[in-house]
Parts: structure tokens; C-alpha cells; sequence
């Protein structure tokens, strides 16, 4: 395709009600390259940027950009050899991120697992990354360091910063946006692992199908639903519409909501967490995040149905190694 100027882009997206149009799959890849790239005026980037966000990108758009971002990630991340990719962007503001344990206890039976995420300044959010070093997984300074941690915990750490900085920027773009931007989305769609399964948390109405609908353009096999803030974790004071793609269709299933209304966290800190992981806090909402999540995943991860998946995840709970921190060292 022969690029365009990058104005006919913007003049697509822009032009008004009646006028304006969403990309081909061509111009959109082009388009975010160049953005990626930082090879157009700033200005240029934000106008594009925003106005997608007014108009919300369609499934051809968002398949383009995934496919701009992943031929620029480092060579380097195929050494992580990871079953499972999990994007942890959201931050939780309610809730601790309880769907650690389910990742904890995942790896303790021998699935190596790659969490990657983001934080926002000012955003006033829990992050994954605030709390993994307490729980006994330091955070991967470089793709060697996830390389190794993976030898070592089954789980690694990265920071889209490191496995993406190109499209890090443009996270960070909300700070002067005041506004997230498509980058948020592409981010939890990237898989950067490149691993067989992918798991993504969603907080907006109808993006958890918007997801799956782009999944099935992709060779991983994921899951998506809208999770507790937007992070990968089955809140069961709802129902929760589980979305698996494989071979490019979708399938549902619905997760039901238990009985039981949790009040927002008044500690958020991992002193909390590692109580209830050790046995000596009872938490209603924690217990349930962290069983329907681990439930979800292991449907995911070995095809099997709701039932058994909850008994084997209650199980693993259960059993839980009480006396180690949850990532601590094999």
C-alpha cells in the first residue's frame, strides 16, 4: 500500500458525523505505525488518537493496529516460552488484584505464565506491579531478568515500558489527555509472550465482546470478560460472561454470581493480601475472586467445563502452601 498523508487519516476519522469513516485494515496498520514509530508531528498523534477515541475503533481497525505493535516487539521476548500471556493494566480501586493468587497457585502446579501491565501516574490506582514484590515475585528489570524468572518462579513480570515502550508512550499520553486511549486496549490484546493462551480483563459494557471478536483473528487461544476495575478477575457479585476463542470462533459462558456483598477495601496494601493467603483473615470477596478466577483460567487453559473447573480450583485453594509467600522461589 502506498502511505498515505497522514492529514487523510485524521480527515477520515474527523470529518464530521456524516462524513467520517473508519480505516481500512491497510490505513489503519499504516497509521499506527507511523504513530508507533513517533514519525508524524505530535499533534498529529494526539488528533488521531482522540478522535478514535470519539468515534471507538472497529474490529478491522484494532486487528490492524495489534498487528503494527506485535511486528515491533523485541525478538527477545520469544525466550520466555510462557503457556499463559496476562495483561494486568486496570489497576484496582475497590478491590485488592486478589487474581494474583489464582496466577500464584497456577504456577505452583507447573504453568509458566507471563503478566505484563502498566501504570498510570496520578491515577490513584492499585497496580499488579505494587503488589507482586510482596507477594514474592520481584519485578523483571529487563527481558533477561523475566527469562530468568521464569526459570525460577514459573512467572515473570514485565512492564510494557520494557516489552513495548513504543506503545508505553502512548499510555502515558493521558496525562495530557486526561483521556486513555486506544493504547490501553491494544495493550491487554498484545500478548507479547507470544504464548498459546491469553487472558484479558475488560471494564467498559460490550468491549468484552468487541475483544473476543478481534481474538478470533489471532492464533492464541483467550479469554475475555469484564473484570473487577477492568483487571483480569471474576467479580461474583454478578454475573460474569466468560467469552473462549479458539480457531476463530467464540463460545460463552456464563460465571453466576454468588450470594454476598462485599464493602470497598479499607487497607489497600498487601498486608491484607498475605493475611487472608496465610490463613489468618477471612474475606469473603477475596476467597471468591480468587476461586471464579482461577476457575476461568483453568477452563482456558485445559478445556474443560465450569463444574470441574471450580472443584479443582476450590481444591487448589485449599491446599495452598500457607507457610511460603505465594511466589516465592521453586
Amino acid at each position: 500500500m502506498r502511505s498515505l498523508p497522514f492529514s487523510e487519516y485524521i480527515k477520515a476519522l474527523g470529518k464530521g458525523q456524516k462524513g467520517a469513516r473508519h480505516l481500512t485494515f491497510d490505513e489503519a496498520y499504516d497509521a499506527m505505525g507511523r504513530v508507533l514509530d513517533n514519525s508524524i508531528a505530535p499533534e498529529q498523534a494526539g488528533a488521531f488518537l482522540m478522535l478514535l477515541r470519539m468515534q471507538e475503533e472497529s474490529v478491522e481497525e484494532l486487528t490492524a493496529f495489534i498487528r503494527a505493535c506485535r511486528e515491533r516487539l523485541p525478538k527477545d521476548l520469544s525466550r520466555l516460552q510462557v503457556q499463559l500471556d496476562i495483561g494486568c493494566y486496570a489497576g484496582k480501586r475497590r478491590q485488592l488484584p486478589w487474581y494474583l493468587f489464582s496466577v500464584a497457585l497456577l504456577a505452583s502446579e507447573g504453568v509458566n505464565i507471563c503478566l505484563h501491565g502498566a501504570s498510570e501516574p496520578g491515577s490513584k490506582r492499585f497496580y499488579a506491579s505494587h503488589a507482586l514484590p510482596d507477594l514474592g515475585l520481584p519485578l523483571a528489570q529487563s527481558i533477561e531478568q523475566a527469562v530468568n524468572h521464569q526459570a525460577v518462579y514459573n512467572v515473570s513480570y514485565l512492564d510494557l515500558g520494557i516489552a513495548l515502550p513504543e506503545l508505553d508512550r502512548l499510555i502515558k499520553l493521558r496525562e495530557l489527555f486526561g483521556l486513555r486511549s486506544c493504547a490501553n486496549t491494544l495493550a491487554r490484546l498484545l500478548n507479547p509472550s507470544h504464548a498459546p493462551f491469553a487472558v484479558q480483563g475488560v471494564y467498559h459494557l460490550h468491549l468484552d465482546e468487541r475483544h473476543a471478536v478481534v481474538n478470533e483473528a489471532f492464533e492464541q487461544a483467550s479469554l475475555v470478560f469484564r473484570g473487577d476495575g477492568g483487571d483480569p478477575e471474576v467479580n461474583t457479585e454478578r454475573d460474569t460472561h466468560l467469552y473462549f476463542t479458539q480457531d476463530g470462533k467464540t463460545r460463552e459462558v456464563i460465571y453466576p454470581a454468588s450470594p454476598g456483598w462485599s464493602m470497598k477495601e479499607r487497607d489497600v496494601s498487601t498486608s491484607t493480601m498475605l493475611a487472608v493467603w496465610r490463613g489468618e483473615q477471612d474475606h469473603h470477596y477475596a476467597e471468591q475472586a480468587v476461586i471464579a478466577s482461577l476457575s476461568a483460567y483453568l477452563m482456558l487453559l485445559e478445556n474443560i467445563a465450569l463444574p470441574e473447573a471450580t472443584t479443582r480450583a476450590c481444591d487448589m485453594w485449599a491446599g495452598r502452601n500457607t507457610q511460603r509467600l505465594p511466589f516465592e522461589a521453586r
